[in-house]
């Protein structure tokens, strides 16, 4: 990932994050577009990441190699990923506790299952991958020693891990946030024929690790529809300015995942626009201003 290029999405984001729609409408001109008012802003960042990644996904670009399947794989995963990410910003704590219904998850606890599954399912990638590589797969499940040790990715003991899923709101994140682009980097290198071996999880059936793979997405998807009915429920539902980030993460999400795997390349056209960005973001903090 590029760090200067997230920085910038960021930092536009947070700009407008808590702007209500009424402020939108503040005036802004981009060459001979001038009707739009600042909402045009996202419009622009949103034009230049996708043509970022028509740029870096062309033949001739300076990407060095052709994704393959399994970065494929992973950039749909960080999509989702970054999706999520966007639909929680300027949530508080507090609202991340609130519990609308009863016998209904609210979002820390919806997002605490994500984070858990995440490290469940790298565990049992990890696992068949090891096994396979060494000669030594298996059909049983993942013994209680193998399991705890390949626990370990998350970096915890048992007692450190219950309570990051079991803490608050705020440390999930933070943690996922270092997690998330490991296993990014971790599985990046698998090859084709190992995306078809079996592995075992709980289910009788032994997926191939291609299935595991997509399921980081699908489960993804899933939860993320979970968080923004709650959203709703609790009275957070998104304004237009949240609405319009989350559009700005997936075209940043889009440039990004055809960076997994990327191991030397020219990032002039990165820099760029991420400069391009930077710029347009301090005009519209000094219109608000």
């Amino acid at each position: 990932m590029n760090t200067n290029l997230y920085r910038t999405v960021q930092d536009i984001a947070d700009l407008f994050i808590d702007l209500p729609d009424s402020e939108l409408e503040r005036a802004w001109n981009w060459k001979d577009h001038d009707e739009e008012g600042i909402r045009f802003a996202f419009f622009v960042t949103l034009q230049e990441l996708r043509q970022l990644a028509v740029t870096l996904s062309t033949p001739s670009s300076s990407l060095m190699t052709k994704p393959t399947p399994a970065q494929h794989i992973l950039s749909l995963y960080h999509a989702s990923y970054m999706d999520l990410q966007a639909a929680l910003l300027g949530l508080s704590p507090e609202d991340a506790e609130k519990i609308f219904a009863e016998g209904e998850w609210n979002v820390c606890k919806t997002y605490s299952h994500i984070l858990a599954t995440d490290i469940a399912f790298t565990a049992v990638i990890r696992y068949a991958l090891e096994g396979h590589r060494a000669g030594t797969w298996k059909r049983d499940q993942m013994p209680d020693e193998d399991e705890a040790r390949l626990s370990g990715i998350s970096g915890m003991t048992e007692e450190e891990y219950q309570a990051l899923i079991k803490g608050p709101f705020d440390n999930m994140l933070a943690y996922h946030r270092e997690f998330h682009p490991a296993i990014l980097a971790e599985f990046s290198s698998i090859t084709d024929k190992e995306l078809d071996l079996p592995s075992t999880f709980w289910e009788e059936t032994r997926f191939p690790i291609r299935h595991r793979l997509h399921r980081y997405e699908a489960h993804f998807v899933q939860h993320t529809i979970q968080i923004d009915k709650t959203l709703i429920a609790i009275g957070q539902a998104p304004s237009e300015a949240k609405r319009l980030i989350r559009k700005v993460y997936a075209a940043l999400a889009e440039v990004e995942g055809l960076l997994i795997g990327a191991e030397k390349m020219d990032d002039t056209a990165i820099l760029a626009t991420a400069s391009s960005i930077t710029e347009r973001t301090r005009e519209i903090e000094n219109i608000l201003k």
